[in-house]
């Protein structure tokens, strides 16, 4: 059985210990949330990402356009937030083939495109980083 982690931090840990619990963590054990879209009648699991990830998705969603003052760096926002929804998405797994047939998509980020309304996705998108931790105030980690 699973030991039970405490949600109590000892503000005067030792070292020693805080490398023990450093050593037993599992990078695979990440938060998660779960959305519901009222509009589809579906729940929408969405697990954390690392920094690593969600750099990796800007990156690929940023443009270098050429301006007469230097090159600008623009973020497509609309891909960015699809792309963060589909990488994050536990259920359901968008890239299903019933939902690539039935939607002619390529892609599990183009079934979002075509089934999502603009307003869900970046509820969705938003949500991607709020528990990947991103937004968060310094009250919130303490508690």
């Amino acid at each position: 059985m699973a030991k039970e982690l405490s949600n109590e931090i000892d503000e005067n840990m030792q070292e020693a210990d805080i490398i023990t619990k450093l050593m037993a963590a599992d990078p695979d054990n990440v938060p998660t949330m779960v959305i519901p879209l009222k509009r589809l009648g579906i729940p929408v699991t969405l697990k954390a990402l690392t920094g690593k990830q969600v750099s990796r998705l800007r990156d690929r969603n940023t443009q270098t356009i050429k301006t007469k003052n230097g090159p600008v760096d623009k973020l497509d926002n609309e891909a960015f937030g699809i792309a963060l929804i589909a990488a994050a998405s536990a259920k359901p797994n968008w890239n299903d083939p019933k939902l690539i047939e039935k939607f002619k998509a390529s892609s599990g980020s183009e079934v979002i495109k075509r089934l999502l309304l603009a307003g869900e996705i970046s509820l969705l998108s938003d949500a991607v980083l709020d528990v990947s931790g991103y937004n968060l105030t310094l009250d919130d980690i303490k508690n």
